[in-house]
């Protein structure tokens, strides 16, 4: 039918009863005359009910702070910002020396660079100023965590 893509958009919204009552009148009566948007809303349906087949486990609270407390895992945060920073430092010499021994030529990669290191100090900044203000009217700063 030519006004079908009138209401496809509405199947799903249909499906979740998220319509207004004229709407779900509207899609209902087109779903009468339309074998297309019949099975199309039918494939929705089937997908719904096989999505609410599968059942989801949650972590308990006490297994990810259990987790999180775990000596491999406390060590491979650590390492693994270390290993961050270590190769942002070594990318940071290396850019810096390039800055400062770069021929004329190389202005487009000195700006790269001015960019990059401005950008970093910039945003550091402003992460250690809010920071600093959430601290102050922090409720929970005196509890050990």
């Amino acid at each position: 039918m030519a006004d079908c893509t009138d209401y496809k958009p509405l199947l799903a919204g249909l499906l979740d009863r998220e319509l207004t009552a004229e709407e779900t009148m509207r899609v209902h009566r087109h779903l009468i005359r339309c074998a297309s948007c019949r099975a199309d809303y039918e494939q929705l349906r089937k997908a719904e009910n096989k999505l609410e087949a599968i059942s989801f486990i949650e972590i308990t609270d006490e297994a990810a702070h259990a987790f999180w407390k775990l000596p491999y895992s406390r060590a491979a945060r650590t390492s693994a910002l270390a290993l961050v920073a270590l190769g942002y430092a070594i990318l940071l010499l290396y850019a810096l020396v390039e800055f400062v021994t770069g021929g004329p030529s190389n202005v487009v990669v000195k700006i790269s660079i001015a960019a990059i290191v401005i950008g970093f100090l910039v945003f550091f900044g402003l992460l250690l100023l809010e920071r600093l203000a959430v601290y102050k009217v922090d409720p929970y700063k005196e509890i050990d965590r």
